[in-house]
């Protein structure tokens, strides 16, 4: 059972990662980015990055008409570990205590490919990502999402209209660039897009699922994956 309904747009499809081949092609990117590019994980001698919350996490990805993944984003549902507990537990205020609850999920490995989709519009994955992330909030009745970004992207993601508000101070992650923990809260975001409506806004917005459906934590196929290896911050502005 698929946690988001299909949808496509400028002739991409957007879907939940199900299959052997889906998964394989989201470890191979994964480990170029945070791997190769990024440096946050050492890299593998297979070329694919995964890792322990894969296994009840979802991935949602964009794919071109050739079938090829154009870009992820994995969703650890509520009730379990988040990489905030532990691998990025660095980059919260000392003594932090990360608020929980079935309206927490986190936003983890959110990845492109450069040079798949030959558009005008460079970020268009990227905010076919942001759609399916919004989408799958809806669906799961997930207010808020943590996520761990570069610095300079959280100022992408503010001025691209998502509030997202940083909750420790911006530090280095071995060779990697500066990046921080932030956090998003649905309701903001809606409450936003009716006070200052952009067009953005409207379109992450659009054909959005209204209901809750159970949530189906639990991807197909799991034998196919690799093993399985609050008070207000003072950061928040």
């Amino acid at each position: 059972m698929a946690d988001i309904a299909p949808f496509q747009e400028g002739g991409l499809t957007v879907r939940t990662l199900e299959t052997c081949e889906d998964r394989n092609q989201a470890y191979e990117l994964r480990h170029e980015v945070y791997c190769k590019t990024l440096r946050w994980v050492a890299p593998r001698a297979d070329g694919r990055e995964y890792d322990r919350y894969d296994e009840d996490a979802t991935t949602l990805g964009v794919f071109a008409a050739n079938g090829v993944l154009a870009g992820l984003v994995r969703l650890i549902p509520p009730g379990h570990p988040f990489m905030l507990d532990d691998e990025f537990r660095a980059l919260l205020s000392p003594g932090h205590l990360l608020p929980k609850g079935p309206e927490y999920a986190e936003v983890t490995r959110l990845t492109t490919r450069p040079g798949v989709i030959k558009t005008p519009r460079p970020l268009l994955v990227s905010d076919l990502l942001y759609k399916a992330v919004y989408r799958w909030a809806c669906v799961h009745g997930v207010r808020f999402l943590y996520l761990v970004v570069e610095a300079r992207y959280l100022r992408h993601l503010r001025r691209r209209g998502l509030p997202c508000v940083p909750i420790g101070p911006a530090r280095r992650l071995g060779a990697g660039p500066a990046c921080l923990a932030a956090r998003l809260d649905r309701e903001d975001f809606e409450q936003q897009a009716v006070s200052c409506p952009t067009r953005f806004r409207e379109w992450l917005k659009a054909d959005a699922p209204t209901a809750r459906a159970v949530p189906p934590w639990r991807s197909p196929e799991r034998d196919c994956a690799p093993p399985a290896c609050a008070s207000r911050c003072p950061y928040e502005t």
